[in-house]
């Protein structure tokens, strides 16, 4: 019954977009956000409308100015919108909201998975929002860019993916353009050596391996597997190794972890549905919706995201060449994000951590960071972390990420709400899911800021 609700409403949103035409997307810089355009994009493109794109960090009344309502007669907002409502309704006057995020108001154009008593933070992702619409309007074998946005907003974080990304998938590999299977979820299982998928593995850490790629190696070799191709000689990566291979592999991480005393959930982050893109090239980050998501990240950081969109499009290959450069130079940057939190002391309140990263974090990845720094032990797992930078944009104000984890939000944290209960008082602008969340703020109430959130965080530990 709630599913056949969901599709009504779906159904009742389809018809009225199918009629529009001169249409902008406006949708997040984010994978999630990213591939949520290029669905809408191929939707449009297969029945014959005009749409262009415009991919923004965040939406909030600085920007929204930026969006050129004169020039198209329809805006439609993917991956983002349903905090912002109230906003979008002074200022633009024909709009869809295609969203997951926790809405704070209703609107007839609106389409959010919380109305149907689906939760935006782990049944359905922005991408899958985007892939319903697309789908009530006859528009096929899309499954795997849902699933990759899906994958980039954390949604599989405990191991598989539940009620409406599960319909996803089972489309997607009902159309053979998805595969899915239990093995080990380290990322990097297409494109990296095998000693890099170790040595970079973060979720979980691997004590004695992360960051250390020749015992990696040697752990490795311990197990009679050999680190090169019998024939070309090459580095061999994960999906290079055979069957026994792999359960040899997997078998000894666990063992590794076991010994170790590794608390069992950490244990079981290591194996899990993984989610092959059969249309992707094999041994590319294109094979795989993890290291795909990744590479939209990139393109989104870096502030290309329109290389993301345009890769996922189809227009591959000048545009594939530049988001492996922009993956490139987002790797590089993270190192240096981690390097800055691994020297620097992090502050603390009662219910959470917190970091300034200044200028020296770029906004746009602090908040990838500070997850980072989460899943590698840099910050203790007891607490949420905010973290901070300058506004690049604008000097009077700041970005906060905040990041939680599971444990966390079981015991009743939900960052999206802190973030907007708290910005309310600073007239600040925030929002989020209960994992992840960010908020734009005047610098000058930084400190009254934090202390209302960590006031909110009491009441919701309560």
């Amino acid at each position: 019954m709630q599913y056949k609700k969901f599709l009504k409403g779906v159904e009742g949103l389809s018809k009225k977009i199918a009629e529009e035409d001169n249409i902008l997307i406006v949708s997040h810089h984010d994978a999630d956000g990213i591939t949520a355009c290029a669905i809408m994009l191929r939707l449009f493109k297969e029945i014959d409308r005009s749409a262009d794109f415009k991919i923004i960090k965040q939406l909030d009344s600085s920007n929204i100015l930026e969006i050129d309502c004169c020039k198209y007669s329809t805006i439609i907002f993917t991956d983002m919108g349903s905090g912002q409502i109230e906003l979008i309704k002074k200022s633009i006057n024909n709009f869809y909201i295609i969203d997951h995020h926790t809405p704070v108001g209703e609107h007839e154009r609106q389409l959010n998975p919380h109305f149907f008593g689906y939760d935006g933070g782990s049944d359905v992702s922005g991408a899958g929002m985007a892939y319903f619409v697309a789908r009530a309007l006859g528009c096929r074998e899309i499954a795997d860019l849902a699933i990759v946005g899906a994958v980039g907003d954390m949604q599989d974080s405990e191991g598989r993916f539940e009620s409406l990304n599960r319909k996803i998938l089972d489309d997607g590999v009902k159309e053979k353009i998805l595969k899915v299977r239990h093995d080990l979820r380290l990322f990097g299982r297409q494109s990296r050596t095998l000693p890099q998928m170790l040595a970079y593995a973060s979720e979980p850490v691997l004590p004695g391996l992360t960051g250390n790629p020749g015992e990696c190696a040697q752990f490795i070799q311990n197990l009679g597997i050999s680190l090169n191709g019998e024939e070309n000689k090459k580095w061999r990566r994960y999906i290079d190794l055979k069957k026994e291979e792999r359960e040899k592999l997997r078998d000894a991480l666990f063992i590794h972890l076991l010994n170790l005393n590794t608390p069992e959930f950490l244990i079981n982050k290591l194996f899990g549905e993984v989610y092959t893109l059969l249309k992707g090239e094999k041994g590319t980050e294109l094979r795989d919706a993890k290291e795909f998501a990744t590479v939209m990240n990139a393109c989104g950081r870096q502030e290309q995201s329109e290389i993301g969109v345009k890769v996922c499009t189809g227009e591959n290959d000048e545009n594939w060449k530049n988001a492996k450069r922009l993956l490139k130079m987002h790797r590089q940057n993270l190192r240096e994000g981690l390097d800055f939190l691994r020297t620097t002391s992090l502050d603390e309140k009662n219910n959470f951590y917190y970091f300034d990263a200044g200028d020296l974090i770029k906004e746009s990845i602090v908040g990838v960071v500070a997850g980072m720094a989460y899943g590698a032990r840099i910050i203790p797992p007891d607490k949420p972390v905010l973290a901070l930078a300058d506004d690049k944009d604008d000097a009077a104000m700041k970005k906060v990420s905040a990041r939680a984890n599971w444990g966390l939000i079981r015991k009743g944290i939900h960052l999206g709400n802190a973030m907007r209960s708290a910005c309310e008082k600073v007239e600040g602008e925030g929002g989020g899911h209960d994992i992840a969340a960010g908020a734009r703020i005047p610098k000058e109430k930084e400190n009254e800021f934090l202390n209302l959130v960590n006031e909110i965080f009491e009441e919701q530990l309560k």
